[in-house]
């Protein structure tokens, strides 16, 4: 049989074939795969499985002294510069009180927490996490370096706002996390447009098989904390959530202890570590940018002198292919859960990937394994 493959797929193809353990050709390489994939799936392995565990182990560095320390009452935010190598760490005073949180880069607020690239990542959560922003920087911003048993994350939905409290109970004047977050950063020039996503801290929450999200009772208690380490200069925004109707703080409001702990030679080499660890080729600032001035005016009009500059799709060739007896068995039964093609080209062509990516590509690194001090 004939199969269309692009170029980026033969390159894969012809890397095993280079290994020399699954075959010498493109063909017996191809057969190799789906006898591998079905017998992965036999022993347990899920169709979606995809990429192995990369983990990376990181002494937990030394903090130095205090620099600042405040109380943040019911219900306020504060726009804080948390600079390379310092440690924003956030205390329950009472407990039971959820702390909504956005963060930019300082020297450019368009780079900035992005919730749905954490998700990507793999919705980690707890000591060791790896806090991105988002394309096309998508790089780590602060890293979770401790927290108590119970600090409960949730950045799977938007944050509470005005037009939620108004529609569901009328309240026109109720406290909510937009506005607040909007009121702490206008001391940095910014306006409530530039509030992004939250990713709240001390929540918890689940979403059910319909998408929608039921808040759970707090669990935080007394003394509970978290400390995250700024990778560089950033503006992290902490904010007493407003929200006294749900369960999110227990029906009720509470303060927090926030304090801002200076670089030390530790943790501005972990900086520099994580910074090194996670540099790509395909990492994007606006130097690189075709464009690059921030966009002033609110209308958006065409650019006349515009002409696309996408990146070309990849080119497709042809390869001879005979399926053995042994595979075509396992194509059958494969192709019948929907999740191969139609096709006995894209079955095998969707095995060999499969495979592929459950034996070959190496998650990125999206969580530390921190160890004590020594």
């Amino acid at each position: 049989m004939k199969m269309t493959v692009t170029a980026f797929q033969v390159e894969l193809i012809d890397r095993v074939v280079k290994e020399g353990k699954f075959g010498s050709t493109r063909a017996e390489v191809l057969n190799t795969a789906v006898l591998e994939h079905a017998k992965y799936l036999m022993q347990g392995g899920h169709v979606f499985d995809s990429g192995l565990p990369s983990t990376l182990e990181v002494d937990k560095p030394r903090y130095g002294k205090k620099r600042e320390d405040f109380v943040l009452p019911p219900i306020e935010g504060r726009a804080l510069p948390v600079y390379k190598g310092e440690v924003l760490r956030i205390e329950q005073l009472e407990g039971g009180q959820c702390v909504d949180f956005n963060a930019y880069n300082l020297h450019d607020y368009k780079e900035y927490l992005n919730c749905g690239f954490n998700r990507m990542e793999g919705r980690h959560t707890g000591t060791g996490t790896l806090v991105w922003s988002g394309s096309p920087r998508a790089r780590p911003m602060l890293v979770i370096m401790d927290c108590d048993e119970r600090f409960d994350q949730f950045y799977e939905g938007h944050r509470c706002h005005a037009t939620d409290w108004e529609t569901q109970y009328g309240f026109d004047n109720h406290p909510n996390c937009q506005s607040t977050f909007a009121e702490a950063i206008r001391e940095y020039g910014l306006t409530p447009d530039d509030v992004h996503t939250s990713y709240n801290r001390w929540m918890g929450a689940s979403l059910d098989a319909r998408g929608r999200r039921h808040i759970h009772w707090n669990r935080a208690r007394k003394g509970d904390y978290v400390e995250l380490l700024a990778l560089f200069d950033t503006l992290c925004v902490p904010v007493i959530c407003g929200g006294d109707l749900s369960n999110c703080n227990n029906l009720d409001h509470t303060p927090v202890q926030v304090s801002i702990l200076e670089p030390s030679s530790e943790t501005l080499a972990f900086a520099d570590r994580m910074a090194s660890t996670f540099k790509y080729k395909t990492q994007l600032t606006p130097k690189d940018f075709k464009v690059k001035e921030v966009h002033a005016q609110r209308e958006l009009k065409r650019d006349s002198t515009y002409r696309s500059g996408f990146i070309p799709p990849p080119k497709k060739t042809t390869l001879e292919l005979e399926v053995t007896p042994s595979a075509r068995s396992l194509l059958e039964p494969l192709g019948k859960t929907g999740q191969y093609g139609e096709t006995e080209e894209k079955m095998v062509l969707a095995c060999f990937m499969r495979w592929y990516n459950q034996t070959r590509v190496k998650n990125r690194v999206s969580k530390l394994s921190i160890r004590a001090p020594r």
